[in-house]
């Protein structure tokens, strides 16, 4: 009888759990790696599900120029699935971007990506122009997305030490 629940428990903790998917990045304008022309540049990134639309930090994406100059303040618009960002641009030269939104759920996601600014035309930018205003510079920190994998590893070593500890504790004892 002790074995069926040693069995039993074993199963329990060996069961698959549902997975949490986060949202995910589908699509995103530019592209990563392209080639863009100078001028009024639109940052849009779709995700799979609706984002959190939080005041303050909730939705941020920076636009880092070819010197490794700051070119904006951060802020982002967020409308259901998208996040956004315009920005005149007329440098050429490899420019990176880094986000980070909140899925719905309520974890951060962050990454970024790069892409090369050419002028052709001559244009030249406004550099007062904010498609969306915000107050003070963000940072986007890379630790908040990794501290929740060490969260879920944290989780299932403990549960194997558990159903260790049961299989140790509801084993038959021999008589001596």
């Amino acid at each position: 009888m002790k074995l069926i629940r040693v069995l039993l428990a074993l199963s329990l903790l060996a069961a698959p759990l549902p997975a949490s998917a986060h949202e995910q990045l589908v699509d995103q304008t530019p592209a990563v790696n392209s080639v863009v022309e100078a001028g009024r540049v639109k940052i849009s990134l779709d995700f799979n599900n609706d984002l959190l639309v939080l005041s303050g930090s909730g939705a941020e994406i920076l636009v880092t120029g070819p010197e490794g100059e700051l070119l904006n303040k951060g802020c982002a618009l967020v409308d259901k699935r998208n996040a956004s960002l315009e920005i005149e641009l007329d440098q050429p030269g490899e420019y990176q971007v880094a986000w980070r939104v909140v899925s719905s759920d309520g974890h951060p996601i962050t990454d970024s990506f790069g892409f090369t600014l050419v002028n052709g035309t001559g244009f030249v930018a406004d550099r007062s122009f904010e498609s969306v205003p915000c107050e003070d510079p963000v940072l986007i920190s890379d630790a908040a997305d990794s501290a929740p994998e060490f969260g879920y590893w944290l989780l299932w070593v403990s549960l194997g030490l558990v159903a260790v500890g049961l299989f140790f504790y509801l084993r038959p004892k021999r008589k001596s």
